[in-house]
């Protein structure tokens, strides 16, 4: 990624964290709550929600598991989480191409 894009993620981050999201290379979400995430992985945004107890801890040595992306950080240039309001939700994920 060009040092512009690169700006622009930052920014985007950055965005998020002054409205209650922590960075990923800030703080590990906690594993018994339902967390809502933002990560930018491979030129993806990939976004969703996850309870990281309900998955097994193998998932997190495997590249591409949301797992690994959130523990790890493998090929993650930025991202951010924060606890869900709703603990009910739905878990899941969508990939998008970065939009940027």
């Amino acid at each position: 990624m060009d040092d512009y894009t690169l700006l622009r993620i930052t920014q985007w981050r950055k965005r998020l964290e002054r409205n209650g999201w922590t960075g990923i290379k800030r703080a590990t979400p906690p594993h018994s709550s339902l967390i809502e995430y933002h990560i930018i992985w491979r030129g993806h945004l990939v976004s969703g929600r996850i309870r990281l107890s309900d998955h097994s801890s193998q998932d997190v040595w495997q590249p591409g598991t949301t797992m690994n992306m959130l523990l790890r950080g493998t090929d993650v240039t930025d991202g951010a989480w924060r606890v869900a309001k709703d603990q009910n939700r739905r878990p899941g994920q969508v990939h998008r191409r970065l939009p940027m």
